[in-house]
């Protein structure tokens, strides 16, 4: 750790409520203070804020559970097991949901807090024998879906296997896939649905072997095949299907109009993209068919009405150098998750005092509703406008796009793209021509449209998902329904930026019903290395 000499009494500032200044300097030396204390949890409130050590710390024994276990909240240090047990006793004394939500950015140590979190409630929760193995089923679901998401090193990049060795430094594989089957053992995933769901695995790797080669009709047009046809033989031997359908389904395109049916070759960047089109669908589905198959196996058999405790682990604010589609809808998220902040920690709360006649001290808040109505307005909101253009005839490009952003939001406060700033005058050189920047409540980020279109269309074209029906591999063909030919249907499926939203309008619903508790997680440094605190990555 970067040498510092002891900047506060850390152990009167564990909550930063009573830092006296409050400013930005006193806060950061107060969290890096702590942190070389090994302090590595501090309150502001009832928020615990977290820094990642990159390294284990004996602070999660028995003997600290049973330390934190009925305490109140601000009577004992602050540690991850307050804030849950804090959260277990609203659920049991004052029977009302709960959520913990857990954010942060990518290595800020999410899923292991909420897997902190769920091991604490697991220990002092009622015993019994049916809550025991639902307990132990939770906490094996944990090394189950983190094995799969090996796949999805980020929320948005596949990552294929190719002809070259692809091991990591520190990973032991057998030892991890061990676990795994372990773990599903303890579910009650039976040995067929664990080969099932390997095979379907399998595949979605296998794809990204296959490679295409470009060739010319009589015709003259450009059309594709695959390069080694061994690597589609293999996919094809393990989920029962005839290699040429599923080569004639990656190397040409069928389209139905009415009682016409026209046949088109792809070229080579088409097959392309139906090939990874068809990866990312398989994987998203085997993922939900997963987590699905996780939680019938969890649920309780009981008429007796039950209380919840959500514990949400949701991708952090992302800001990079280049920041596409993905960065868009996952800050959209964070926006979200902000704006119910608000709403249940300071608006209603302040608006309860009024009510109420009780005196004090008002404290001042960005209301972000006018950057959430921006992007989600069902009308004239950015994700809107995106549908729109996905859906218009003719030639349909992201030109035409972030034209229609800036005609719509010229004089919107938070955002400006190249053509707004020269209308106001403004000169920036950071802001590209292909680009727009949102002023989001964590910062101003700039948005590089490139491929916003293909990827709210997120198309999977009809005579793959047809394919993976006509397989014989069950839970391959269960996954792919619309497939099946009788079910054919003309209707266009909803874009990922709309099933994106959705989900966010049901997760903040779910949100709502539910008593907020706020774990933030600090990403101290960028290398991961251990006790390392770097002040500006963490302001």
């Amino acid at each position: 750790m970067e040498d510092t000499a002891p900047l506060l009494d850390a152990e009167a500032v564990a909550d930063l409520v009573l830092l006296d200044p409050l400013t930005e300097e006193s806060l950061l030396q107060t969290l890096q203070e702590r942190f070389r204390r090994r302090e590595i949890y501090t309150y502001i409130g009832n928020v615990v804020i977290s820094v990642n050590p990159y390294q284990s710390l004996p602070i999660y024994t028995p003997e600290k559970v049973q330390e934190y276990h009925d305490c109140n909240f601000f009577a004992v240090k602050p540690h991850i097991y307050a804030i849950a047990d804090d959260a277990y006793r609203s659920l049991r004394d004052r029977d009302r949901d709960q959520c913990i939500l857990i954010t942060g950015e990518s290595g800020a140590g999410k899923t292991e807090a909420s897997k902190l979190v769920m091991s604490y409630v697991a220990a002092v929760s009622s015993k019994g024998e049916q809550v025991n193995k639902v307990k132990e089923q939770l906490l094996q679901s944990n090394p189950v879906l983190e094995e799969q998401l090996k796949l999805h090193q980020d929320c948005e990049r596949y990552g294929y296997l190719n002809r070259e060795s692809s091991s990591l430094p520190g990973m032991d594989d057998a030892a991890n896939f061990r676990a795994m089957q372990d773990a599903m053992k303890v579910i009650g995933f039976s040995p067929a649905e664990v080969t099932a769901l390997l095979e379907v695995t399998a595949v979605v790797l296998k794809l990204g072997n296959v490679q295409l080669s470009s060739s010319f009709q009589a015709s003259g047009m450009e059309a594709c095949s695959i390069t080694e046809p061994q690597e589609l033989q293999e996919i094809c031997e393990l989920i029962g299907l005839d290699p040429g359908m599923l080569e004639k389904a990656l190397c040409s395109r069928t389209v139905k109009a009415r009682n016409e049916t026209v046949v088109t070759t792809l070229t080579v960047p088409q097959g392309y993209y139906g090939r990874d089109a068809l990866a990312k669908n398989i994987y998203s589905r085997l993922f939900d068919w997963l987590v699905t198959r996780i939680n019938t196996s969890i649920q309780v058999k009981s008429e007796e009405q039950r209380k919840v405790m959500g514990v949400l682990d949701i991708y952090g604010f992302e800001i990079f150098q280049d920041n596409g589609f993905e960065q868009f809808i996952i800050n959209y998220c964070n926006e979200k998750l902000q704006q119910i902040f608000i709403l249940m920690t300071l608006k209603e709360e302040q608006e309860e005092y009024v009510r109420e006649g009780i005196q004090w001290t008002p404290v001042e808040f960005f209301d972000n509703t006018i950057i959430c109505n921006l992007i989600e307005n069902s009308t004239n909101g950015i994700l809107a406008m995106l549908d729109e253009e996905c859906l218009r005839p003719g030639v349909v490009n992201e030109d035409t796009f972030l034209t229609k952003l800036n005609q719509l939001f010229a004089s919107h406060k938070h955002y400006e793209s190249k053509e707004t700033q020269n209308a106001r005058r403004v000169m920036d050189a950071s802001l590209a021509p292909r680009c727009f920047r949102i002023h989001h409540y964590a910062g101003k980020v700039t948005y590089n449209v490139t491929g916003f279109i293909e990827k709210n269309n997120d198309l999977l074209f009809r005579d793959l998902s047809q394919a993976m029906w006509a397989s014989r591999h069950s839970l391959l063909r269960s996954l792919f329904p619309e497939g099946d030919p009788l079910k054919v249907s003309l209707k266009l499926p909803p874009t990922a930026g709309y099933q994106f939203k959705s989900s966010v309008a049901m997760l903040m619903k779910n949100l709502y019903s539910k008593n907020p508790n706020y774990i933030r997680c600090i990403k101290p440094n960028d290398t991961k290395s251990a006790m390392v605190f770097t002040p500006e990555l963490v302001l």
